[in-house]
């Protein structure tokens, strides 16, 4: 069977027609329903990368879906692909050997599955079953195709460290920002404050209970943040706006003494004139709140904790979806070049239907 797939280069996308091999007797063949964008593709597309000597030492399994350092190559090496790995769709054929999901539950033709790993840019893919997990009962499909950044977010929100009476910083109200911002409001938090330079993310934080909004294109926002909490800093700061650090600044700047410094982004460049004298001080606590990058085992454990929160209906993802663009799987390359090519976009999630 042949199918499109999808690499990347900076400043390049090429979509390009690959057979798929036979299917071994671990895996499952899925047609794709719907795929979306990482934040960390826009970085990639913009030549934004990590120095050989900052690569993660962890299984490359877990950061590409597939052992990228054979032969001397890193896991960030271009071209980068078949891409995508946000995205689901439904089991057509299972091995010989599947029977079970990892976490529990019969694997059978016609299951709505959600991605853990790359490809997803594309017709239908093979993964191994350790690789995908079924979408809950009374979660749609469009939803459910979100499994892989909506469990990253709705897990994040349930361990940021948000208590009754809180102040918290939102820094990036995309996507991942508006879900962890819904989780601090919910947990009861006193204030919570959206930052992000886009005014129509910070319109939708707004809707979706953020009592102060601070645009970072026209302000200096710890300055912002300072005053709104007259000099006490906040009690959480969040950081989801990653690539080159940026945010890590601001919500450094934005924390209280005792605060928590909760770091959800993914940032690739060295950060600049980094002190880490206040962590000593101000006896800062930091949350790595990315649910995917333990082992293959947590995660799926991570994904369906936060999963059932998000079958539980906690989270509005309607205005999500009215906030988000849709586009063909022909279209990606123009995709890329247009929305993808900006530091800064209104969309909260750009979808790429097959």
């Amino acid at each position: 069977m042949d199918t499109r797939v999808v690499y990347l280069e900076p400043g390049k996308i090429a979509l390009e027609t690959a057979t798929l091999p036979e299917l071994g007797a671990n895996q499952v063949l899925v047609q794709t329903h719907q795929a979306s964008v990482c934040g960390s593709e826009r970085y990639f597309y913009r030549g934004l990368g990590v120095r050989p000597q900052d690569e993660a030492r962890g299984e490359p399994r877990t950061q590409r879906g597939a052992d990228r350092r054979e032969g001397g190559k890193t896991a960030h090496t271009y071209p980068l692909g078949p891409l995508g790995h946000e995205g689901g769709g439904t089991v057509v054929e299972v091995g010989l050997g599947v029977d079970e999901y990892v976490g529990g539950g019969s694997v059978r033709p016609g299951d709505r599955v959600g991605s853990l790993v790359y490809p997803t840019y594309t017709d239908y893919w093979i993964a191994d079953v350790a690789h995908v997990q079924p979408i809950p009962d009374g979660v749609s499909f469009e939803v459910g195709c979100l499994y892989e950044p909506l469990g990253c977010a709705a897990w994040a929100a349930l361990h940021m460290g948000v208590k009754l009476g809180d102040t918290v910083a939102v820094n990036g109200v995309g996507f991942a920002g508006n879900i962890m911002l819904q989780g601090a409001v919910r947990a009861g938090a006193s204030r919570v404050i959206a930052v992000d330079v886009d005014t129509t993310k910070l319109e939708v934080a707004a809707r979706l209970g953020a009592h102060d909004v601070v645009d970072a294109s026209q302000v200096d926002a710890v300055a912002a943040v300072d005053e709104l909490t007259q000099g006490e800093g906040v009690d959480v700061a969040v950081e989801a706006v990653g690539g080159r650090g940026e945010g890590i600044e601001q919500a450094l700047g934005m924390v209280g003494h005792n605060g928590i410094l909760a770091l959800y982004g993914d940032n690739y460049e060295p950060v600049r004139e980094f002190c880490f004298h206040r962590f000593h001080e101000d006896g800062l606590e930091v949350r790595n709140l990315n649910a995917v990058h333990y082992t293959p085992l947590r995660s799926i454990e991570h994904m369906r904790e936060a999963f059932r929160v998000v079958q539980r209906g906690v989270f509005d993802l309607d205005i999500i979806f009215e906030n988000s663009t849709a586009h063909k799987l022909s279209e990606i390359a123009d995709v890329f070049a247009g929305e993808m090519a900006v530091a800064a976009q209104s969309s909260l999630k750009t979808v790429i239907i097959p």
